[in-house]
């Protein structure tokens, strides 16, 4: 991708890595104005790039935009060809770490703050040619980790492929978000006690779900809570209580009840009175 300005100066390696300054890791500019400059320059490639990438994936929003990029604590990976004229740019590989809920082996839903994949993209007249590669794995250096310690965000088919076959990676873990886990994703978390919380989704009948969510516990709440709803006490069984008050009070008899069914009635034990 060919853009109007000498790009040479922005890239001194071939890939460089941007973070929020959207700026160059180690660029060092000569005045507040050539840092503007710059800032500007590279906002362009970052937007057009991105706008590229959403393209090829089919997206209808770009997924990295400069000012996404300046209100996160992402930081993108652009890969550069020098040339005789402004030089171009091939390829794209952003990551992060973000907070996530994902689906262990075992189908528990599990709290993790993870190093993620959230867009890669290598130009069309580029592709094939094993730039791919050469990008993705100057991330995994300069980022210290494995293939399968990523969460991989809406992967293409192609990603896919590209994962599976120079990495190996073909056994997910099926999710409930856009995200993608392997196999190996858990394993290298139990290895860092920092990018696992332990929590577990707990979801009850209760109406504070329906209203806040469900609700998340560590597995010794849980175990704990359970402990106790065993050792509870038998309830104690329900006793009649006889009324009281106005309720305790005899019903008068009805009479016209005793007439329908040709009973007896107290009309009046009295003699009959003569009024002459």
């Amino acid at each position: 991708m060919e853009f109007r300005f000498n790009m040479h100066p922005l890239f001194r390696a071939r890939i460089v890595r941007i973070n929020n300054s959207l700026l160059p890791t180690g660029f060092v500019a000569q005045s507040r104005r050539v840092a503007l400059d710059a800032t500007a320059q590279i906002s362009e490639i970052i937007n057009t790039v991105g706008s590229l990438s959403a393209q090829a994936q089919g997206l209808s929003v770009p997924v990295t935009t400069a000012q996404k990029l300046r209100n996160s604590d992402h930081h993108i990976y652009l890969m550069f060809e020098s040339n005789d004229k402004n030089g171009l740019v091939v390829g794209i590989l952003k990551v992060g770490r973000k907070s996530l809920y994902v689906f262990d082996p075992s189908g528990e839903t599990v709290n993790v703050t993870a190093p993620c994949v959230l867009d890669f993209y290598v130009h069309e007249s580029r592709q094939r040619g094993g730039l791919g590669r050469e990008l993705f794995e100057h991330m995994l250096r300069e980022e210290n980790i494995q293939p399968d310690e990523l969460a991989i965000d809406r992967p293409s088919e192609k990603l896919l492929g590209f994962l599976q076959k120079h990495y190996g990676l073909s056994k997910k873990i099926p999710q409930m978000n856009n995200f993608v886990v392997y196999e190996g994703f858990f394993a290298s978390k139990a290895q860092n006690a920092t990018d696992i919380d332990g929590r577990r989704m707990h979801i009850t009948a209760s109406p504070n779900t329906n209203l806040f969510g469900p609700t998340f516990t560590t597995t010794e709440e849980r175990r704990r809570s359970t402990s106790q709803t065993r050792a509870s006490v038998a309830p104690m069984p329900i006793i009649a209580q006889p009324p009281v008050g106005r309720y305790a009070a005899k019903r008068p008899t009805c009479s016209m009840a005793q007439i329908i069914h040709n009973s007896p009635t107290t009309v009046s034990t009295e003699p009959n009175r003569n009024f002459t």
